[in-house]
């Protein structure tokens, strides 16, 4: 199936922009995932890092005032050492909240039993010290010393692990940023691609598709009217294409209606041309001097040519002046049936001359009609006319006139001959201007405009006129008129 240009541009900018929004969920998934590490860098790892730090600095500060107090009695070391210990044991409390690994809660758990350990054997050294007036000072040494260097130890312990966490989760961001970067540089050079691709495909199709029409157009500028061949292309372009062959179809037709015509008219024009120039060479030459009835002959000839030039001269005008709608019609509400005898009592020698029977059948009343009389008896005229000339001797040309069956609104008057008829294919198209079949009779040739007169005249009375026919059966022409 062959999909429109805009189907095509609109599925190439879905597929780009499915890519984009790929892209974008895909963005939004590792800036979320790179949050949640730096997240775990600053507030985790490094919060821990520095709680750690923090703690070690004051187990050597808890160390260093303990021993002061201990050598000076001095009661301010004293309570610098307990302010030490209050802050210690909640920046111990604080680092449980930050620490996220059971390992190091477990380590921490023993930070906090040797921290309570410690403090205790400083609570019952102080407690001795008062009792024994003072004497017996650091009794718990080496337990002390030996708690402090667990408890540093422990934290060094939980500061490398923090900060081989927190460098692992640097190492991560960064592997998570140059992804990101090199995702999303692939995803748009395949979106560039497709787009080129499409925009390639799409425009390289039109453009070989108008090349072909162009060519083609320049060939019907310079008169050849021959169509294109059917190739592979979008639908928009198969379509003009098949409204340009179409309009080359025509533009053949109405070149050749135009040859047809050109040749119709000047044989029209020629033969009393020639027949009238004939002539007056003779009267002028005096051929026929003594001999006044020859010369009567000449001149009748003469004027039957002229008034045959004119004949043709004004249908081709009228026929104009209709096309342009520049007829005037008169119309005047007339009975019908003595305008059809009228016309067919004018035809009667050409049928006794062709020994062709001519026939009227009209019902017993018939409505009055609109119309304009004149227009009428030329329509008439044409229609009984093409009738006896394509109808043999020993024919018939019947002509019918009742209401129309099928709508009561008009008057409906068929001409019936028995002539060869007209092929089906040039129904539709007889009633075109310069249009003639060609009926295998030696026939006189007209202009081809009577039949397209007779079109005009019924259109503009708000009738229909058509034919049927049967090739070798003689052909029916039909045409209504409103009734008043």
């Amino acid at each position: 199936m062959q999909l429109t240009i805009f189907k095509r541009l609109t599925l190439g900018y879905c597929a780009f922009a499915l890519l984009l929004i790929g892209l974008g969920v895909y963005v939004v998934v590792q800036l979320n995932r790179l949050n949640r590490l730096t997240w775990a860098v600053v507030r985790q790892d490094g919060e821990t890092v520095r709680l750690a730090e923090a703690l070690d600095s004051m187990a050597i500060a808890l160390a260093r005032f303990e021993k002061k107090h201990l050598v000076t009695e001095d009661i301010a070391f004293f309570n610098r050492f307990q302010e030490i210990r209050t802050r210690f044991l909640e920046s111990h409390m604080a680092m449980q909240y930050h620490v996220d690994s059971d390992a190091l809660q477990e380590i921490l758990e023993t930070i906090g039993t040797h921290s309570y350990a410690y403090f205790a054997l400083i609570d019952r050294e102080r407690e001795i010290m008062e009792g024994d007036g003072g004497r017996q000072a650091d009794i718990y040494h080496d337990r002390k010393a030996d708690l402090l260097d667990q408890i540093r130890l422990s934290l060094q312990t939980i500061i490398g692990q923090a900060r081989q966490a927190r460098d692992q989760k640097i190492l991560l961001s960064s592997h998570i940023s140059v992804n990101v970067i090199r995702i999303s540089i692939i995803t748009i050079g395949i979106g560039g691609l497709i787009g080129l691709f499409i925009s390639f495909i799409n425009a390289r199709r039109i453009n070989r598709s108008l090349h072909r029409l162009q060519a083609k157009t320049h060939d019907v500028a310079n008169g050849h009217f021959s169509t294109l061949p059917p190739t592979e292309s979008p639908p928009e372009i198969a379509a003009l294409t098949r409204d340009f062959n179409g309009m080359c179809e025509r533009l053949q037709e109405l070149n050749d209606m135009k040859e047809d015509f050109i040749y119709h008219v000047s044989h029209e024009l020629r033969t009393p041309l020639t027949a009238i120039r004939e002539a007056s060479s003779m009267l002028l030459e005096g051929c026929f001097s003594g001999r006044p009835d020859h010369q009567n002959q000449l001149l009748t000839i003469v004027k039957g040519e002229c008034e045959r030039l004119i004949k043709s001269i004004n249908r081709m005008l009228d026929l104009s002046r209709m096309e342009a709608q520049m007829m005037d019609y008169a119309f005047t509400t007339i009975t019908i049936l003595p305008l059809v005898r009228a016309c067919i009592l004018k035809l009667a020698p050409i049928a006794v001359a062709k020994n062709v029977v001519l026939e009227l059948t009209p019902t017993d009343t018939l409505p009055n009609v609109r119309a304009d009389q004149d227009r009428l008896y030329q329509l008439m005229e044409n229609l009984l006319g093409n009738a006896l000339k394509y109808t043999g001797a020993g024919g018939g040309v019947h002509i019918a006139l009742q209401p129309d069956a099928d709508d009561t609104g008009f008057l409906r008057v068929e001409i019936t001959d028995t002539g060869c008829g007209i092929p089906q294919n040039a129904l539709t198209t007889i009633f075109d201007k310069f249009r003639r079949i060609d009926s295998g009779q030696d026939t006189e040739r007209g202009t081809g405009l009577g039949l397209s007169i007779a079109k005009h005249i019924v259109m503009a009375h708000g009738g229909k006129i058509w034919a049927t026919s049967q090739p070798g059966n003689g052909s029916v022409f039909c045409f209504t008129l409103p009734v008043v």
